[in-house]
């Protein structure tokens, strides 16, 4: 009998631990929305309930969702949605920054087209928009939503095929006016 109730005492040790070990981030539906809900990494959003996390080879990257009915022969989501994070250069100002930026992909991508250049309010915060198409594996049309928090700039950055942007917006604006930091 003390054999079991060692043999007990380490197993539940071993499910709490795994509890505990948990890195925060969750992913849980909303069948009245038709959402599922991301919660971690200091922010939370919604996005389309028959999509998945995908993983995300982009720069700096924190979580990717896709469309798996858009994915390509190599199981690649043409239609996504990546969160970025990056550290906002000290003593330069995010407008400053965002144009460099453009500036220097411009520069170095002869597909890249420039479509429009605004602001946004993104739950009470004002953001910096980019919309352009770009060549990459398929002419694809980008949304680039740079939004600051603290010294750190989160780009919420929307793709999909030029053929399919327009149709995706209402998913990319659920994910875009959902987004909050926690």
């Amino acid at each position: 009998m003390k054999k079991y109730l060692s043999i007990l005492i380490i197993i539940l040790a071993i499910v709490f631990a795994s509890g505990c070990t948990d890195n925060g981030n969750e992913t849980s539906g909303n069948v009245l929305n038709n959402t599922k809900v991301y919660n971690g990494d200091g922010f939370t959003f919604e996005y389309p309930l028959d999509w998945e996390t995908i993983v995300s080879q982009g720069r700096d990257s924190i979580v990717a969702v896709g469309d798996p009915n858009s994915a390509d022969a190599s199981g690649n989501a043409g239609v996504n949605v990546v969160i970025q994070k990056t550290v906002k250069p000290q003593g330069m100002q995010l407008k400053d920054y965002y144009n460099a930026t453009y500036t220097q992909f411009a520069s170095g991508n002869v597909s890249f087209v420039p479509v429009s250049d605004g602001t946004i309010v993104i739950n009470g915060i004002t953001a910096y928009e980019n919309v352009y198409k770009v060549n990459s594996g398929g002419q694809k049309q980008q949304r680039a939503i740079w939004i600051p928090h603290n010294n750190l700039i989160y780009i919420i950055l929307c793709s999909a095929p030029v053929s399919d942007y327009n149709n995706q917006q209402e998913n990319f604006n659920k994910i875009i006016n959902s987004f909050k930091f926690i």
